[in-house]
């Protein structure tokens, strides 16, 4: 997300201060309908509930990586057999490198392959 999308955005904080800033300048005389408010706040919890989801499911996204690398440095030095963009071969895992969001394999110190073209281990 750049920069400029993310100034655009408006969180629960922006929201709260707008509602309170319409209950301070909204008119005695003709105040806030009862559905209308209920509505509003409605939306506020919503709003909360999304932003404390989309939190948890950035931190299961951490999760997920962190225990993932961790199973994969379980392959050094086992051995495996590959195909995908390989005419396919085998060797014993000798390194693991990490190059944009994908995990690599090294085989025998010269090789490298992604995890998922990995077809048996032993």
């Amino acid at each position: 997300m750049s920069v400029s999308a993310t100034q655009n955005l408006l969180g629960k904080d922006d929201f709260l201060r707008l509602f309170v800033k319409q209950m301070q300048y909204q008119n005695p005389l003709n105040p806030m309908d009862n559905t209308e408010f209920a509505s509003q706040l409605a939306q506020f919890s919503s709003l909360e509930q999304l932003t404390n989801i989309s939190t948890q499911m950035k931190d299961l996204l951490i999760f997920q990586n962190s225990l993932h690398n961790t199973l994969t440095a379980s392959f050094i030095g086992r051995n495996v057999k590959y195909g995908g963009e390989h005419e396919g071969g085998a060797g014993t895992v000798t390194g693991i490198t990490f190059e944009n969001n994908l995990t690599f394999l090294i085989i025998d110190e010269k090789t490298k392959i992604r995890l998922s073209d990995i077809k048996e281990i032993s």
